[in-house]
């Protein structure tokens, strides 16, 4: 496909609602220190009310890049980046002093190493909606 076609093709897809994004992955050791971190977050309440609060006060956190309502005993967890381990900690003991986000506990998972890159969906082993 040349140049022209697969631009066409992209803004096509794109219109259509199809992706909404583009990125781009850096090597962060190589730039900055920071820290890398998932935190899981369990609730006092799983309402739609207390869901609500939660995930619109991290909406405002840019720190906290990525984040998942889970099924099990963990209800949400998020993919962090911090300038250190403190801020990142800082922040936690923000969060769960907060009443009205009705936390019970966090846990903070640091990243040791990044062994694999996310490199996109795996497109091709997906069940296409017709």
């Amino acid at each position: 496909m040349s140049a022209s076609a697969c631009f066409q093709r992209k803004k096509a897809l794109q219109e259509a609602g199809y992706f909404f994004n583009f990125h781009t992955e850096m090597d962060l050791d190589r730039i900055c220190e920071h820290v890398l971190a998932y935190v899981e977050f369990y609730l006092k309440s799983n309402t739609a009310q207390q869901r609500r609060q939660f995930e619109n006060a991290l909406q405002d956190i840019p720190e906290f890049m990525d984040c998942l309502r889970m099924s099990g005993d963990v209800d949400y967890i998020s993919f962090t980046c911090f300038p250190n381990y403190n801020a990142l900690k800082q922040m936690c003991d923000s969060l769960s002093d907060n009443p009205s986000l009705g936390i019970n506990r966090i846990v903070i998972r640091p990243v040791l190493e990044r062994t694999k890159w996310y490199l996109g969906y795996p497109l091709e082993k997906l069940k296409w909606i017709e």
